[in-house]
């Protein structure tokens, strides 16, 4: 548990930064590496794995991060969009960045589906099972963390 504290506050810190900084700093990279063997090591923690099973996953896993990654890059430029326009956000800016948050959301599962189906076929199903609920657990932190540092839409004149 203490690493998802220190995973969300490793999340929460870059996000922050990346909105007063405009999204360009080299800073986000260097949080995001942290955050990934943050993750890793949960994953490691928690999933107990024989040596020959071990051998297996950890390509796997490895591949599966750097798929994640790029989900994870086409979010932050959403959120950087979002961001910049947040002032004079006009109704197909935000048809777009809806638009855009759900094929993430879309892809981000896609490639959660492409991982399952290749663990299953080299690991047992308990093993991948909570690999995935870990994940998800994982993941659903880091939505709640990055969601609470994003400012609501604004509506009318607020």
């Amino acid at each position: 548990m203490k690493k998802l504290f220190v995973l969300s506050l490793l999340l929460f810190t870059a996000l922050s930064y990346a909105q007063i900084d405009s999204f360009d700093s080299s800073y986000i990279a260097e949080v995001k590496a942290d955050a990934w063997g943050t993750y890793v090591e949960i994953i490691g923690d928690n999933l107990t794995l024989t040596d020959e099973q071990a051998q297996i996953f950890a390509p796997i896993l490895e591949s599966y991060i750097a798929d994640q990654t790029k989900v994870a890059d086409m979010r932050i430029e959403n959120t950087k969009d979002y961001i910049m326009n947040y002032y004079d956000l006009d109704d197909a800016t935000a048809t777009k960045l809806l638009n855009k948050a759900v094929e993430v959301e879309q892809e981000r599962m896609n490639i959660r589906r492409e991982y399952m189906d290749k663990m299953l076929e080299k690991l047992p199903p308990q093993v991948v099972g909570k690999f995935l609920q870990l994940d998800s657990i994982i993941f659903s932190l880091i939505e709640l963390v990055r969601m609470s540092s994003i400012p609501l839409i604004r509506q009318g004149e607020e």
